[in-house]
């Protein structure tokens, strides 16, 4: 099958990579004279399969009432007559419950370990390397309302078995000593030492290099530009 890959950031060069590996001949295009130049440059995340969670939840319609009456709102809703938004938005405000948060907080953990487990194989067959932190991360909890939901969310971990502590006040500290000044604010905290903070800014580079292989020259038009590989070759660049 002959596939042609919009953009060349971190998305794009792994999905070439993974059709290329099943025998696809694979096209990229991409306006930049480099690999992950615009939406992926110096993007920063997190490899962290235990916060994964869906946005609707419990409380949310509460909070977005109160986002949309912010003079900064991070929520805008443009008035409209298309069904289909409403439609959503029922379907959004269905999910809003204890037992539908906590049936799709598992299937979102299911699939972040599914992700976790393929970047680090696709990591160790290309030797892909970027900045990335091992310690973990630190979820606080300033007031006991937040702290009184935590308990759903570790359910589902119990249930994946994915690692976390949850620490008291001094426990906080111990774990990060920068927390002392205001470290006894904090109700309580959920560690999870297997967060990887990452700076990819390097990676789609990392994949373009590691996914060359033979293919046909490059052409290049006034915006975009153009790799192409045979069915039975990595994704190249020039």
């Amino acid at each position: 099958m002959r596939i042609l890959i919009l953009g060349s950031g971190v998305v794009g060069t792994t999905s070439a990579y993974y059709l290329s590996k099943a025998g696809h001949e694979v096209t990229v295009l991409d306006r930049q004279d480099a690999a992950g130049m615009e939406t992926s440059f110096a993007n920063a995340g997190q490899v962290s399969p235990g916060y994964s969670a869906p946005w609707a939840g419990p409380g949310i319609p509460v909070k977005a009432i109160k986002w949309l009456l912010m003079h900064h709102r991070p929520l805008v809703l443009w008035p409209s007559l298309d069904p289909k938004l409403y439609l959503w938005l029922a379907r959004m405000l269905a999910n809003c419950t204890e037992d539908a948060y906590r049936r799709n907080k598992a299937r979102m953990v299911r699939l972040a370990e599914y992700s976790r487990d393929a970047l680090d194989s696709l990591r160790t067959e290309t030797g892909i390397a970027y900045d990335e932190r091992t310690l973990g991360t630190l979820q606080l909890f300033r007031t006991q309302k937040q702290l009184d939901h935590v308990h759903s969310d570790t359910e589902v971990l119990d249930t994946h078995g994915v690692r976390y502590e949850v620490l008291d006040p001094a426990g906080c500290i111990r774990a990060e000593p920068a927390l002392a000044p205001c470290g006894r604010r904090s109700r309580a905290a959920c560690a999870c030492p297997a967060t990887r903070p990452a700076m990819p800014t390097s990676s789609p580079g990392a994949s373009r290099r590691s996914a060359r292989g033979r293919a046909s020259p490059s052409a290049t038009g006034s915006r975009w530009r153009r790799s192409t590989t045979r069915p039975a070759a990595s994704p190249a660049w020039r």
